[in-house]
């Protein structure tokens, strides 16, 4: 704790003059509406179902296979999952287009009414859906437990709940009431737990997390509690973002001279790109707790860890040791490269862009973002603009899986969305793209 704490000291002092106080805000344009935001694809994937209790909904095919795309089930898992559909409501919801366009609003809230079909008593979700309309409640990635779908959807739904309330107060209900029976349940079962540490290679890692040390699953409900939290008067759970945060603290590399140059571990002593959502969570969290040591720790992960993996060509996973004080790499994989592990880095530098006013956040977002566009190992265009199809991996420099599944593609345009949100940003993606 002593090392921990000397180090945000020393951070506070390196980033005193780069506080959002004196910082310049950035040009924002509130659109996403452009050439390069194509739902067309994610359209196809779009598909209606009906529960057998009769409720007409919406899900996303997992799978989408090239040359033709046509849509295919996960074998033994399912045709549509709950991690997917809440993602691609934010799509949607983070378009605008639900103003304007009816059918765009019918999906928000066929897709929304997916999502309040999979809770399940215990007020966590399942995940896959199969063809024949029967949810998935035994496979290993679909039962309703406290894991990756329950917390996306949470984060969707906290974020639609205002919109939703306005244009579909029935609909707003429901939701409310799943939002409120999910947040009983994480007051159950993580609230109040001990915060208590294990060692992985010795490696220190929190254990009050999801599956003891997920990082990575504690950014994602941080941003759904912040949404909570924003709309209710729960000190309680205002108490457990601050819970989370430390947590992920806890997983950071606090070396940023050395590798893995301040890194959050995604669980135990594993870092891996899909999911890595941290120092963006902690943004949002540092702004939400008005406390800076959540962004300043975030920044070091920005300013240190991002470069590096843009000039080593981008990582898909390592775990390391630490042997006092020394980090040895254990194991490393460069590949697959995909959308997922692409999208969370933008996220974080578009908001240190967005909190600090400095042009090498734009430009490094910009950077990043342009791996859709050919900026990769590959040289290949993962994205296409005319279509809307993002390919599904970069195996290696001669190998791309040119599938377009559902979650390739809406981490695209997601990633995409929120670049065009900021001109500056768009400007550096155009400038590194191929």
């Amino acid at each position: 704790m002593f090392n921990v704490l000397c180090w945000i000291t020393t951070i506070w002092l390196s980033f005193a003059a780069c506080t959002k106080a004196t910082a310049p805000a950035p040009a924002v344009t509130q659109t996403v509406d452009s050439s390069m935001v194509n739902t067309a694809h994610l359209d196809h994937l779009y598909t209606s179902l009906v529960f057998p209790d009769g409720t007409a909904a919406a899900g996303v095919y997992i799978y989408s296979n090239y040359p033709n795309y046509v849509n295919v089930e996960a074998t033994g898992e399912g045709f549509t999952c709950l991690d997917d559909v809440s993602r691609a409501t934010l799509v949607y919801l983070r378009s605008g287009k639900y103003v304007s366009d009816t059918t765009v609003r019918s999906k928000l809230y066929h897709l929304i009414t997916y999502m309040l079909e999979m809770q399940s008593p215990n007020n966590y979700f399942y995940n896959f859906l199969f063809s024949t309309g029967q949810i998935n409640t035994s496979g290993a990635t679909s039962i309703n437990n406290a894991n990756w779908w329950s917390w996306r959807a949470f984060q969707a739904l906290t974020e639609a709940a205002p919109v939703i309330k306005e244009l579909n107060p029935a609909l707003y209900t429901k939701m409310n009431t799943a939002i409120s029976n999910l947040v009983t349940r994480m007051k159950t079962d993580f609230v109040n737990l001990q915060e208590t540490t294990a060692t992985y290679s010795g490696v220190t890692a929190p254990q009050w997390l999801p599956s003891g040390s997920a990082s990575d699953q504690s950014s994602v409900m941080i941003l759904g509690l912040i949404n909570y939290c924003t709309a209710n008067n729960d000190p309680v759970m205002n108490g457990f973002i601050k819970q989370l945060a430390d947590g992920i603290i806890l997983m950071q590399q606090t070396d940023t001279l050395h590798f893995p140059y301040g890194a959050f571990l995604s669980w135990e002593n594993t870092w891996h790109a899909y999911g890595n959502v941290q120092a963006y969570a902690l943004m949002q969290a540092g702004n939400f707790l008005n406390n800076p040591k959540y962004n300043y720790a975030a920044l070091a992960e920005v300013n240190n860890f991002y470069p590096w993996l843009l000039q080593n060509g981008y990582q898909s996973a390592f775990t390391i040791s630490n042997t006092g004080g020394s980090i040895q790499i254990l194991t490393e994989t460069a590949y697959s490269q995909i959308a997922y592990g692409i999208e969370p880095m933008v996220f974080a530098a578009a908001e240190a862009y967005k909190e600090t006013g400095q042009a090498k956040y734009a430009d490094m977002a910009g950077h990043l973002a342009a791996w859709f566009l050919g900026a990769n190992a590959a040289n290949a265009m993962m994205y296409s603009v005319s279509t809307g199809v993002c390919l599904d991996g970069i195996g290696s420099p001669s190998a791309i899986n040119q599938n377009s599944g559902a979650e390739s593609t809406i981490e695209a345009l997601l990633t995409l969305q929120r670049v065009e949100t900021y001109p500056a940003i768009k400007t550096a993606l155009n400038k590194y793209k191929n």
